[in-house]
């Protein structure tokens, strides 16, 4: 009779070592059991957890000749959160599965480092379902000290209260990126002539009976080396008197010459040559006076310089020496003699100063 109650007194006295209860845990052959994850629990924790406290639903299952994944539940305080891990060894997914519980039921226990004798599961963390509720952050491998997302559970955030049934995993979609042929070096773009407008103004001597102002219009194409200008001029009229009569002359005419252009930059210094064609007009006053228009024909050459002091104007002075090739006389006729009233000179000089707008120039 003693001795019975000496053993009911033994067995009243002596804890039953915990049970696991809320831990719900498959794994293959081999791998560590409930138990063995309720103890690693236990001593992360530092105590058993409670009733109620803790829901931890866990499968796992091979993932290649040498892989194992765990998918993990865990509910604590009525959150839920989730997460999926692989590693080589089966026992490593137990202590990983030990420290997120723990974490989550206590977040000093990060503080107190794990165990002594433990090391850190190495695990890896494969992203949950699209659909799945929050997940508790993953383990740290090895190598690492401290799991580095502890404070990731610290706050976990409920999720919404009507939550969809979680899809199964998409299959993954490997983009495969070919590498793109190196693009052609850009050929060089051929840039067209330009085009050039002056108004010009100056002196002209040799022309007229006397030295005359002189009006230039002139348009042209531009090339690098080379311009080709079609210009019109107007000379003022003047006056050569042999009394009792007098003529009037002037001058319209038009041409074309070509220059070359040399230096490049903002001073350009082109020379001409080319051929001028026009009328020239007198006009008589006195006895038996009248007007005639006779041909006038000239060649010409011109050195100039050009400052181009904005994008698309400049400044241009030029020189010109005209050759007379034909030109008209003025004679009195009424005379037993004719009397030349006026003949322009062989030679003749004019100076032009223009302001020029240069378009498209290819300089």
């Amino acid at each position: 009779m003693p001795s019975v109650l000496l053993a009911a007194l033994l067995a009243i006295q002596v804890p039953e070592p915990p049970d696991g209860g809320g831990i719900d845990w498959q794994a293959p052959a081999g791998c560590p059991d409930r138990r063995a994850l309720a103890d690693a629990i236990a001593g992360r924790l530092g105590r058993p957890p409670a009733a109620g406290e803790l829901a931890l639903a866990g499968r796992v299952e091979r993932s290649g000749a040498a892989q194992f994944q765990l998918d993990l539940r865990l509910t604590v305080d009525g959150h839920t959160q989730t997460r999926r891990l692989t590693t080589r060894r089966c026992a490593a997914l137990v202590d990983a599965a030990a420290l997120l519980a723990a974490l989550a039921l206590d977040p000093t226990v990060a503080e107190r480092g794990p165990p002594a004798g433990d090391v850190a599961p190495e695990v890896e963390a494969v992203p949950p379902d699209p659909g799945a509720p929050p997940e508790l952050p993953a383990e740290a491998t090895a190598s690492d000290p401290a799991p580095p997302v502890v404070d990731a559970v610290v706050d976990p955030v409920p999720p919404p209260p009507d939550l969809p049934p979680a899809s199964p995993p998409e299959p993954a979609v490997v983009v495969v990126e070919e590498p793109l042929a190196p693009a052609p070096p850009p050929r060089p773009r051929k840039r067209g002539p330009g085009a050039l407008l002056r108004l010009s103004g100056g002196l002209e001597v040799g022309a007229l009976p006397a030295p005359t102002a002189a009006l230039d219009l002139a348009a042209g194409v531009l090339w690098r080396r080379a311009r080709l200008e079609f210009h019109a001029v107007h000379l003022v009229p003047q006056t050569e008197s042999r009394p009792p009569n007098e003529v009037r002359v002037y001058l319209l005419a038009g041409g074309a010459r070509g220059c070359a252009r040399l230096s490049r930059g903002r001073f350009e210094f082109p020379l001409c040559g080319g051929l001028e064609l026009g009328g020239l007009r007198g006009e008589g006053r006195g006895p038996g006076a009248r007007a005639a228009t006779g041909l006038w024909a000239a060649a010409l050459v011109s050195a100039g310089a050009a400052w181009r002091f904005h994008r698309l104007l400049g400044l241009n002075l030029a020189v010109e020496g005209r050759a007379r090739l034909a030109a008209p006389r003025f004679d009195l006729q009424d005379e037993p003699d004719r009397v030349n009233l006026f003949a322009s000179a062989p030679v003749s000089l004019r100076v032009l100063l223009g302001l020029e707008l240069r378009l498209g120039d290819p300089r």
